[in-house]
């Protein structure tokens, strides 16, 4: 049976252009026909609450959709394509690697016998032309995304087709809500990544981190998760600030 880890993408291996470039220019095209204070991001985001709320997953991810949605009710006549914006933000230096080495690092994992997937909240349609740019894609056996499934994380039902194929041993994301539960539900070995770890926890061994209660509290409100703090499921087994630990540690879930 094939043997996969699976990534998140955004703020964990790599960065997207919409918040520095794709919603700027949306702002700009708007702007001319609607007079918004803080732009037309706000109502783009309240509209991906919604659709969440209403347990419609796939949709609150697609932004296209959601964009013409908005434009439509508020009477603005212009048409607009996200996934052309992304394509054509996805260009060096606009999107790039989290690491520089990361590359290498999936190389070695792929030399170890694993499958490597992503499983991401985002849609092919905005994911793929930055994988392609930062030469991700190359690495990757299979790509999940709500538009190919119906489903968002952290929905287990996300991961069936990849299943069908083979088991996720481990997961590694930014998010707790998101990525940690995702994979705890799933029985994988979840894996949370913090670039931002501070140096006095980094020399702690990844499989310890959890422990730093005051450390997890920080991780807590730098995402503003709410009321997770106390609950199991959200709780990573590992803690990494980079993928270059994966090389280190065992690739199965302990529990």
């Amino acid at each position: 049976m094939h043997q996969y880890i699976t990534f998140d993408l955004d703020e964990t291996l790599m960065q997207n252009p919409f918040s520095k470039w794709v919603f700027p220019e949306i702002d700009r095209l708007v702007a001319p026909h609607l007079e918004l204070k803080d732009g037309i991001l706000p109502e783009i985001k309240k509209e991906h609450r919604k659709r969440l709320e209403q347990a419609q997953d796939a949709a609150a991810y697609d932004w296209d959709d959601i964009l013409k949605q908005i434009l439509v009710e508020k009477n603005i006549p212009i048409t607009i394509d996200i996934a052309e914006i992304v394509q054509k933000h996805a260009v060096d230096p606009k999107v790039y690697l989290l690491e520089n080495d990361a590359l290498t690092v999936l190389e070695e994992l792929k030399s170890r016998g694993y499958l490597l997937g992503v499983v991401t909240n985002g849609f092919y349609k905005y994911q793929v032309p930055v994988m392609e740019t930062i030469q991700l894609v190359t690495y990757i056996d299979k790509i999940i995304t709500p538009c190919n499934t119906g489903y968002c994380k952290p929905e287990i039902k996300m991961a069936d087709r990849l299943l069908e194929e083979g088991e996720i041993i481990a997961h590694v994301g930014d998010r707790l809500d998101h990525d940690v539960y995702f994979a705890n539900q799933l029985g994988a070995l979840s894996i949370l990544i913090d670039h931002q770890m501070p140096e006095a926890v980094r020399r702690i061994s990844p499989d310890r981190r959890v422990e730093q209660k005051d450390y997890l509290k920080t991780v807590f409100q730098q995402k503003k998760y709410g009321e997770l703090v106390p609950e199991e499921n959200y709780l990573p087994k590992v803690v990494i600030y980079s993928i270059r630990e994966l090389l280190d540690i065992e690739l199965t879930n302990p529990s």
